[in-house]
């Protein structure tokens, strides 16, 4: 089958979140190797990527999935336990999955580095044996009848709280050649099993005569009665055979149009690890019940099944949007059979990102016509016009809260990406870590999350590397043998605070400062507080290793950091304690597109404060101005608050008005004035940058258009503070 760009674009998009839903289930699992649900979290994942590849014919992805896939079938019949080396075993399982899938890669051909070795090794060896036999002893669970209305008990539906039951009679029949390299039934009947209640017979009629056997096909047939909760039973059990070769392979109508009900189920032994089918038919514990083979045919067909019209599949349709998560499960499918009135579900809608950054693009320019508009009001003061242009700055404010609303994401799932990284490191250095992440529903614009990978895996494994001691000299310093890295995001006004804390060995600033000088990047008779000394490790070339690794010794890491922080508008902030740990702090703002701001005016020009940052305005008479130095302060309700005046700052000419105003702004926990020549209102700012001819300009973090075309800049009100502070010490 040929599939176009488009397909093949969402193919590997959707794959690339299924191996990200396994890497966090692996992670999860190591953490809480108890944890069933887990278990099934990486079936799943590992179900629905094996369905999905089937399509476009990737084999070697399929027998690498369908492989790993009974290896955690072992753990849920319990014959293996989570241990260390099935769980490295399908780690390298998911990297050799983004691999053969990586695009242009040759899959027929790579080498898997004796994975599939090590795969078929656990898959002979299981390490509890003797676990599943207890289970054929357990005593029956009730299970649901046709009388089991109208609301069922926990006993009877143990998956729906309660939840109504309703009976539907399943026809399982593979038909398509090589079935069992792809698809294993026994695993679709077990996951079949946590719907509900199931009683399963196989069918053997269908099977050929030894000489005409092929071990590659199924010839086997399976029916089962299942009573499952909810009003949406089928829906769940079409789902379980989203990915078949052949969607008429499976027929599902209600139990009592098929003639059948659930009886007790009897518990069925489970085969022998070393065979992914059962070796014997499962016995029926009704042989009334079961239907002749002459009645049954071996395969069925559309034509011959009593069903209501239904597909479980659109075949023309070969690929959908599949959560991992089972109460996620979305696919492109035909009308099914009309169910009882129910919620509207979520439904979610993939949009090129490209498409999204033009909406925003547009948003802007609305906004900056949308000035336009409101100034042309006020100058011609015409009551009709002004309500036009009252209503216009309504909507174009909720179209650009809309819109950027759509970019913003959770941060967490950035973080996710990091407990592999921290993982694979310190098990490469020998060091024992915790990552601990807080915060990762904070949401931040999509386009500034997607340039915080690398300058956070380069943090990341600096602290791994330089922070973090090896385990025995943490218990020489009296410390817990593993050490503990946090990752943690918040909202602070207009900005979103990311740090990484480590509880390490700290930085010694004196250590700092001679490997700076050693390398020619500052005199050595230059005076640095430790604040500046810390700061040097963001410079090209800077890095205080003794040797060079893998992991670090160049002075580029760093330096990435600080680069990409700059070209977000963000600020890097270090602290250290010797012997006790570093925390590294980044500033970043919301969203880099659109904000409302105040708009001021010192001189003849014309500046904004974002108005996140702004509490109140007051007015200062000039009797209430002093003259000693640039270092002022006004009394607000018993509070005394230093102020700025911008004028000074930015040495305009000319001589103020005899009332300035005061903008009192808070950042940091502290509060701080800026004195103006006049408050001239809010307005939504369309942040512009000043472009690389300009760069960097303390005080100025980028401008904006104004309604009549001149332009404004915005003012960094933390770095223009402090720039002031350290002019005036």
């Amino acid at each position: 089958m040929v599939f176009d760009d488009e397909t093949r674009a969402l193919f590997q998009e959707e794959v690339m979140e299924n191996l990200a839903e396994l890497d966090g289930a692996l992670l999860e699992l190591e953490k809480s190797p108890e944890d069933t649900s887990q278990v099934d979290r990486v079936f799943r994942a590992v179900h629905t990527l094996k369905g999905a590849c089937d399509m476009f014919g990737l084999g070697r992805v399929v027998t690498l999935a369908h492989n790993l896939e009974s290896l955690f079938d072992h753990v849920r019949g319990g014959w293996r336990r989570v241990s260390k080396d099935l769980l490295d075993v399908a780690f390298l399982a998911k990297d050799r999955f983004s691999a053969m899938l990586a695009e242009g890669a040759d899959p027929e051909t790579a080498d898997d580095g004796g994975l599939g070795e090590r795969l078929k090794a656990l898959l002979r060896a299981p390490d509890l044996p003797e676990a599943a036999q207890p289970s054929a002893a357990k005593e029956p669970e009730a299970a649901c009848t046709p009388a089991c209305t109208p609301a069922c008990t926990p006993e009877c539906a143990p998956a729906g709280n309660g939840a109504t039951c309703q009976n539907w009679q399943l026809r399982y029949a593979p038909s398509d050649p090589g079935h069992l390299t792809r698809t294993d039934p026994l695993a679709l009947l077990d996951e079949v099993r946590t719907l509900g209640q199931v009683r399963v017979q196989c069918d053997l009629s269908g099977l050929p005569e030894l000489a005409a056997l092929d071990p590659d096909d199924c010839s086997l047939r399976f029916e089962a009665t299942c009573s499952i909760p909810g009003e949406d039973g089928d829906n769940a059990l079409r789902d379980v055979f989203l990915f078949l070769e052949n969607p008429d392979d499976v027929t599902i109508e209600p139990a009592d149009a098929a003639g059948g009900a659930l009886a007790a189920p009897v518990p069925r032994p489970r085969p022998a690890p070393e065979s992914s089918l059962p070796k014997t038919p499962e016995p029926a514990p009704n042989p009334v019940a079961a239907q002749p083979p002459e009645q049954a045919p071996a395969r069925p067909t559309p034509q011959a099944a009593p069903t209501p019209p239904t597909s479980p599949v659109a075949p023309a349709k070969p690929i959908g949007v599949v959560r991992s998560d089972a109460a996620q499960k979305v696919a492109t499918t035909e009308p099914r059979r009309p169910a009882a009135p129910k919620k509207e579900a979520m439904q979610s809608l993939r949009v090129d990102a490209a498409k999204l950054d033009d909406l925003v693009n547009l948003v802007g320019e609305l906004v900056i016509a949308q000035a336009r508009l409101t100034q042309l009001a006020s100058v011609l003061g015409h009551p009709s016009l002004t309500g036009v242009a009252e209503e216009i700055e309504r909507l174009s404010n909720e179209l650009r809260d809309n819109t950027l609303g759509i970019r913003m994401l959770p941060i967490g799932t950035t973080f996710s990406r990091f407990r592999r990284l921290v993982r694979d490191l310190s098990s490469e250095m020998h060091k024992s870590i915790e990552l601990v992440t807080e915060g990762g529903e904070t949401e931040l614009d999509k386009t500034v999350i997607e340039q915080l990978n690398d300058p956070l895996v380069h943090l990341l494994r600096n602290s791994i590397d330089h922070g973090i001691e090896p385990p025995a000299d943490r218990l020489a310093a009296g410390k817990p043998e593993a050490g503990t890295i946090v990752l943690a995001a918040e909202h602070a006004g207009g900005e979103v605070l990311l740090s990484i804390t480590d509880d390490g060995r700290g930085m010694d600033p004196e250590r700092i400062r001679a490997k700076a000088v050693e390398k020619g990047l500052i005199p050595a008779d230059v005076r640095l507080s430790d604040s500046e000394i810390y700061n040097l490790i963001f410079l090209p070339g800077f890095s205080t290793a003794e040797k060079i690794t893998n992991v670090s010794g160049r002075g580029v890491g760093m330096d990435v950091v600080k680069r990409s922080m700059d070209s977000l508008r963000g600020k890097i902030e270090v602290h250290s304690e010797l012997g006790r740990g570093t925390r590294i702090t980044i500033r970043l703002p919301l969203t880099l597109a659109i904000i409302d701001g105040l708009q001021i005016k010192a001189g003849d020009d014309r500046y904004i404060i974002p108005l996140s940052l702004v509490e109140e305005c007051v007015e200062l008479p000039r009797e209430r101005v002093q003259a000693s130095g640039r270092g002022r302060s006004i009394q607000l309700r018993g509070e005394i608050v230093p102020y700025i005046r911008l004028r000074e700052a930015f040495e305009l000419t000319g001589q103020p008005p005899a009332i300035e105003q005061v903008v009192v702004t808070r950042f940091e926990g502290e509060r701080a004035g800026i004195a103006v020549d006049q408050v001239m209102g809010q307005q939504q700012t369309v942040i512009k940058s000043l472009g690389g001819y300009i760069g960097s300009v303390a005080g100025i973090s980028g401008a904006t258009i104004n309604g009549d075309g001149t332009m404004s800049l915005i003012l960094d009100i933390p770095t223009l503070v402090a720039s002031v502070k350290s002019c005036a010490a």
